[in-house]
């Protein structure tokens, strides 16, 4: 239908392809819109079924077999709809998104995946998406025309088309097994969202359920499992390598190492993370940016089928990160896959339960470590089968060797990249208030007493000391006026520096009661310039005994002592010079290619079984499809615990839930 196109070469074309036989052109003297083209086009052949496809749409292959091939299925089909990477409820890889084309991937080779994962497989929606729909030819004789007078131009008319033809028994399906790009925004321009703005009122005000029914189905997404399917056909099929890294539900330094470590290894592999969730199952998660592919496993029922995934998507290696909250079983992961494993050490689980190897208190005590030995049993012959044990300080490496003998460990700090960063020169400056800045999430064994101890102390003997907790507080802690205590709130990593420098710090301080392994927030605080004061204790002493000003104090000094230390550090002016590319972890490009050394050549399961095999994908049972952002919401917090955490001290997760809640 050429419904009066400016576009000359356009109208051109489609002229061309009528007179050769090609089509049949139904051509508008003036512009109709697009429901009234529509409806004149679908009065053709009344014995056949009609395919709506928009203009600015791609298809391939045998699309229109498969499209047919669905609608046949079911004898209540009203409906079919593609899948496409614009189109709402069908969109894909995220759902209800505008995506763009996965990176390394053709529209063709799109397609042939949808009909590798999904052959023969649709699912029914509440209402089918117009810009590839097929429509039976029964469902439009009973359900008649799209209606001109109310959607005019467009927007809405198929939705409208929808809710008639189920009310009349006729069901709309999602084809699993089609892919069709559809570029989207093409008809209306800046006019679209006054379109949209329009159908939804249109259509809330003839079915008040509409609104409910798509929401509810938005919120459960039932057909997820469909693209599921062809984001781990698409894994294997990557021509990268494919690593398993295993770790905790938490964030923190754990969870930023291995961000990025995912981003330096992002041209070289497919990295899938497998985390607990707080339903007691493990998730596995793709980690790539732009893909949502979530899988869910109960262990150890599970756990055959979850070696059975992996093995099909050519795991090569496996890299622990952390076990806590894991079942025992996944420590058996490369075992059962046959491929070797490296081990990070992030803190001290593998020696004792109490992972920190801090007090009731929070404080740090060493004589932790000399109960429970049943607990190091467990893991000792696991870390010594592994083919590498990772260390970010020498710190921890003693430790490990001290309790594990004979433990080859590699010391490795994280990598961070070189940045300009600047130095305290010494000078006379005037005596004022001394802002003292604290980084992070504080626990108790990160500090949050030490601190809040130190704010009070400041209080009592009317020191010039604000303190400013630029993160959250774990638990609750007295706060301005009570004391000088302000909490700022979670931050994101990348803005860190950006932050500090707005805070415009005397000094930062770390009130750790526990022997850190290596610490972000202590990278962030070097590269700054401003004095730091930290406990000689874990990797603090290593990495600040000889960066200039550093002041180191003993672990357990008492509050007052770390009120002295702070304003002798902050006492010297804030003239400044810059230090060049002052190198605080270990370079990227160096840590991949260490990380990298030992790897085994890449075989690739194309390579070794040809694609047939490559693309026989032990697809998990549908119901390991599950959301995890959804599934990682606490729905058991109250309202009052909600606000506390994420106002009073600074939670993000806490505040969001909150907002959603209300």
């Amino acid at each position: 239908v050429n419904d009066a196109s400016p576009e000359a070469e356009l109208a051109d074309y489609v002229s061309n392809l009528a007179r050769h036989g090609r089509v049949t052109l139904l051509t508008n003297a003036q512009n109709r819109g697009f429901v009234a083209s529509v409806n004149r086009a679908m009065a053709l052949h009344q014995d056949r079924d009609v395919v709506l496809l928009n203009s600015d749409t791609e298809v391939h292959g045998d699309w229109l077999r498969r499209l047919a091939a669905c609608a046949a299925r079911h004898d209540d089909t009203g409906t079919v709809t593609a899948f496409s990477n614009n189109a709402t409820i069908a969109s894909y890889p995220r759902f209800c998104c505008n995506n763009a084309l996965p990176e390394g991937a053709s529209l063709a080779a799109m397609d042939a995946w949808f009909v590798q994962a999904n052959a023969g497989l649709d699912f029914p929606i509440p209402t089918g998406v117009g810009f590839c729909l097929l429509i039976r030819r029964a469902c439009l004789g009973a359900a008649g025309r799209f209606d001109e007078a109310a959607f005019g131009r467009g927007y809405g008319e198929e939705n409208d088309f929808c809710v008639r033809a189920s009310a009349l028994g006729f069901s709309h399906y999602l084809c699993g097994d089609v892919f069709v790009w559809h570029r989207g925004e093409m008809s209306f321009g800046a006019e679209a969202q006054e379109r949209r703005n329009h159908a939804q009122t249109m259509l809330e005000q003839r079915y008040p359920e509409y609104g409910r029914t798509i929401a509810e189905f938005i919120k459960e997404d039932p057909a997820r499992h469909l693209r599921r399917r062809v984001d781990l056909l698409r894994i294997a099929h990557s021509p990268r390598r494919k690593l398993l890294f295993v770790t905790h539900g938490w964030g923190g330094g754990v969870w930023r190492h291995i961000e990025d470590l995912i981003g330096l290894l992002r041209d070289v592999a497919e990295v899938l993370v497998l985390r607990p969730d707080r339903e007691g199952r493990v998730q596995l998660a793709w980690s790539r940016p732009g893909e949502e592919c979530v899988c869910c496993f109960s262990l150890p029922e599970q756990f055959d089928a979850l070696v059975a995934l992996l093995e099909t998507l050519c795991i090569e290696r496996v890299h622990y990160h952390h076990l806590h909250g894991l079942p025992a079983s996944v420590q058996d992961l490369a075992k059962a896959l046959g491929v070797p494993y490296d081990c990070t050490i992030h803190d001290y689980y593998v020696l004792h339960s109490n992972y920190q190897l801090v007090d009731s208190a929070g404080r740090y005590a060493e004589d932790t470590l000399q109960s429970d030995p049943a607990w190091r049993e467990r893991y000792a012959s696991w870390l010594k089968r592994s083919q590498r044990i990772i260390a970010p300080s020498r710190d921890v490496a003693e430790r490990l060797r001290r309790y594990y003998h004979d433990l080859a460990v590699q010391i490795i700090a994280h990598p961070e990249a070189a940045r300009a960063t600047s130095e305290r020169i010494a000078g006379a400056r005037a005596l004022r208030n001394i802002r003292v800045l604290v980084l992070g999430g504080l626990s108790a064994a990160k500090g949050l007493g030490r601190l809040e101890a130190c704010a009070r102390d400041a209080r009592e003997r009317g020191l010039a000391l604000t303190f400013i907790l630029l993160g959250y507080a774990v638990d609750r802690v007295s706060q301005w006026p009570e004391v000088p205590l302000f909490i700022r709130g979670q931050y994101d990593d990348n803005q860190l520096e950006i932050l500090i420098g707005h805070e415009n710090p005397d000094v930062i301080f770390f009130p750790a009661q526990w022997p850190e392994t290596y610490s972000y927030t202590l990278s962030a605080a070097m590269r700054s310039g401003v004095p730091i004061v930290a406990p000689r204790l874990g990797a603090f002493t290593e990495r600040l005994t000889d960066f200039p000003s550093a002041n180191l104090i003993a672990w357990d000094a008492s509050a007052a002592a770390c009120n002295d230390a702070c304003m002798g550090a902050a006492e010297h002016g804030p003239v400044v010079r810059p230090i060049v590319h002052a190198v605080i972890g270990t370079p990227p490009d160096a840590y991949l290619a260490e990380y990298l050394r030992p790897f085994a050549a890449i075989t690739g399961c194309g390579e070794a079984q040809g694609d047939k095999t490559r693309l026989s994908i032990a697809f998990p049972d549908a119901s390991c499809y599950r959301d995890l952002d959804q599934d990682n919401i606490d729905t058991h917090r109250d309202l009052v615990d909600l606000f506390e955490a994420g106002v009073e001290r600074g939670h993000a997760e806490s505040r969001s839930q909150l907002k959603r809640e209300l």
